[in-house]
Order: C-alpha cells, then structure tokens, then sequence
C-alpha cells in the first residue's frame, strides 16, 4: 500500500480504491505524465528495439531457411542428375563390355574355324601324300610282280633294270 493508503487507514477509515479525490488525481496524472518521456526512453525503448531485433532475427532465419530448402533442392537435384549419369555411364560400360565379349567370341570363333580349316588342309594334303605313297608302292609293287611273272613266263631272266624301264614307260603312257 501506498503512504496515501497507510494514513488514510491510520486514520479509521478503509482504503477505497474507487473513491474520487481531485488532489490524488492530479499529482497522479503530473508524475505520470513527468515520468512517461524518461519511461518510453529508458523502458519501452530496449523493450521495442529488443522486439525489433528478435523480428529481424526471425525473418533472417526465415530468409536463411529458405535459401537453405534451396540449396538442398538444389544438391538434391544435382545428386538426382548425377545418379542418372552414373546409371548411363553403367549401362554404357555394360553394352560395350557385351560388345567386346561378343566381339572376342567371334574372334575366337573365327579363329577356331580358320584352325579347323588348316588342319582339314593339313589332312588332305597328308592324305594325299599317303595315296601317292601307297600309289608308287602299288605301281613298284606291280612292276615287281610283272617282272617276276614275266622271267617265269620266259623261262629265263630277265634284267631286272631294262624291264623295269620297259614296265615304267608302258605305266607312263
């Protein structure tokens, strides 16, 4: 309670905050109205720059958070394009190694049907080689034999040289 109050209860009478006194009214209102310039100075002056800080902090986090929601669209977008690159340049490694293979296999197709051809080759010509072999032992065999058959025909023998010669000339022709 203010002094006013103390007195007034020292006094015998209670204190009404409503009762209606000039006097009171009117140093109330000239302190009041001394102390509201050094008030708004002094009180309401940090209090509104302390609100106008804490507004500027809010729309400069606000501000900040935007700009960060943009960053991160944007790496994810980045990352989104990165990943679809990385998934080309696979599928690009993956077609030419499949390439590559099947160009190896054909390779090593075409060189198994080029050895396989070679060794045909080989075998005809030894097959070949083999027939004139068993050719000229046939053809020597049957001049052995004609000369043979021939000296027991004449009784007599024949040299062996000048009927080989004769047979040879006649097998020739």
């Amino acid at each position: 309670m203010g002094v006013l109050a103390a007195l007034h209860l020292a006094e015998g009478g209670g204190f009404n905050l409503f009762e209606w006194k000039p006097g009171v009214i009117f140093w109330t209102l000239l302190i009041f109205g001394l102390s509201l310039p050094l008030m708004i100075k002094f009180v309401f002056g940090p209090i509104v720059r302390a609100l106008d800080e804490r507004d500027k902090k809010v729309e400069q986090a606000a501000v900040a958070a935007e700009e960060a929601r943009k960053a991160a669209e944007a790496a994810v977008a980045q990352a989104q394009a990165e990943r679809e690159e990385a998934r080309a340049e696979a599928r690009k490694m993956v077609q030419d190694a499949q390439a590559r293979a099947e160009a190896q296999a054909q390779e090593a197709v075409a060189a198994a049907k080029a050895e396989a051809d070679r060794q045909i080759a080989k075998a005809r010509q030894d097959i070949e080689a083999a027939k004139r072999r068993a050719l000229m032992e046939i053809r020597q065999e049957v001049v052995d034999l004609t000369i043979a058959s021939t000296g027991k025909l004449l009784q007599r023998d024949v040299d062996d040289d000048a009927h080989r010669k004769l047979v040879n000339e006649f097998l020739a022709r």
